[in-house]
């Protein structure tokens, strides 16, 4: 079953990087938290500007959480700020939302070893 969501997650990542996606900026665990930051191009807002992110949730080593803050940083990209109860090991963490209604997907354990 893991082995069947991973190739699921890794499949839709590979399909998320052939056009303009989300990208992965940084991760730390300052001030009793995780914050994530991710970046979304311009391109993914909708017709009128807008740029709505839903169903954060963070997947790490068998636990899901959900995000306790999501605050933005406009400009040409918006940065995306996520903060979530501090972890202090990763293991199989993946990133998920939406944005404007389109399901996100992120493997942060992937990037973060790179």
């Amino acid at each position: 079953m893991k082995k069947t969501v991973f190739s699921l997650i890794v499949a839709l990542l590979s399909f998320g990087n052939a056009c303009a996606a989300p990208k992965f900026k940084g991760l730390n665990n300052n001030h009793g938290k995780t914050t994530i930051k991710v970046e979304i191009p311009a391109s993914d807002r909708d017709e009128s500007n807008g740029l709505s992110i839903d169903n954060v949730q963070l997947y790490n080593n068998g636990e899901i959480l959900t995000a306790k803050k999501v605050n933005a940083i406009w400009g040409e990209n918006s940065i995306i700020i996520l903060e979530f109860k501090k972890l202090t090991e990763f293991e199989d963490c993946t990133l998920s939302f939406t944005v404007n209604g389109k399901p996100v997907n992120i493997d942060i354990q992937k990037l973060m070893n790179q």
